[in-house]
């Protein structure tokens, strides 16, 4: 049990080290009334795009993909905070487990993102209409987890790059563009080519976007078991490949001495 409570007392203050400097006011506009924009932008175009009133299978969809704000440009430019502020070396060249380090990183993104895809679905019953009546909740609270959980992975994956490049921005705004567009939120995966359909699959969040979409129709949880495990298993796959990458990454950086290069 100290283990355990060490590793989320830490998580903590690496999370409050790195974003403790954000103001209540800041903190309100960039997590609460951009995603909530957002979402209502998304959901507006899909409404006359499609000549449809029910908007549930997009607000859901746009919700997960709130996630961004944190899994994406917070988990990944952690390294790049700790070079500006000078402890990039010292975080390296520190005896602690690189892997709970790593991982640290994620824990608490992974609530923070999720209580930002809530305001989604929040924002989705105020604007929308979107009706929870009948809805397994607890359920569709585990995909939301879940899901945060697959995000923080290709963060944290992302994040490893931060070792070598000082330039994260080019890197993480690609790739929020990619979930934007394949992870099933706002085009059906059906009407990509095969191709791309099976890059949409390796892809976190577009197994839990189906799941909950599943779960708003009434289906229960046995309906979306595999779905679940499958995110879970994508998650684990991008977490075990980025400390990976991590590490290898930190050899480059030592040999070509880029640790404090701005």
């Amino acid at each position: 049990m100290e283990s355990v409570e060490r590793f989320f007392r830490q998580a903590w203050l690496s999370f409050n080290a790195l974003f403790g400097w954000v103001q209540p006011k800041i903190y309100f506009f960039v997590k609460v009334v951009n995603p909530i924009l957002q979402l209502v932008f998304f959901c507006l175009l899909a409404k006359y795009v499609y000549h449809t009133n029910n908007l549930t299978t997009w607000v859901i969809g746009n919700s997960f993909l709130l996630c961004i704000y944190n899994c994406i440009f917070g988990i990944g430019g952690d390294l790049r905070v700790e070079r500006y502020y000078g402890t990039l070396k010292m975080v390296m060249a520190s005896p602690a487990n690189k892997f709970i380090t790593f991982f640290q990183r994620g824990s608490v993104h992974i609530i923070d993102a999720a209580s930002t895809v809530i305001i989604g679905f929040v924002a989705g019953i105020v604007f929308f209409n979107v009706s929870f009546k009948g809805v397994n909740l607890l359920v569709l609270l585990l995909i939301t987890l879940v899901a945060m959980f697959a995000a923080t992975g290709l963060g944290l994956l992302l994040g490893s790059f931060g070792l070598i490049t000082s330039d994260m921005n080019l890197l993480m705004n690609t790739v929020a563009m990619v979930l934007l567009a394949l992870c099933g939120a706002n085009f059906p995966i059906e009407k990509f080519p095969y191709a791309v359909q099976q890059i949409s699959y390796c892809l976190p969040l577009t197994r839990s976007i189906k799941a909950a979409n599943l779960i708003m129709k009434g289906r229960g949880i046995s309906a979306v078991n595999s779905l679940i495990i499958g995110e879970f298993i994508i998650g684990i796959v991008y977490i075990v490949i980025g400390y990976l990458l991590l590490i290898a990454m930190e050899n480059m950086a030592r040999r070509k001495a880029t640790l404090d290069i701005y």
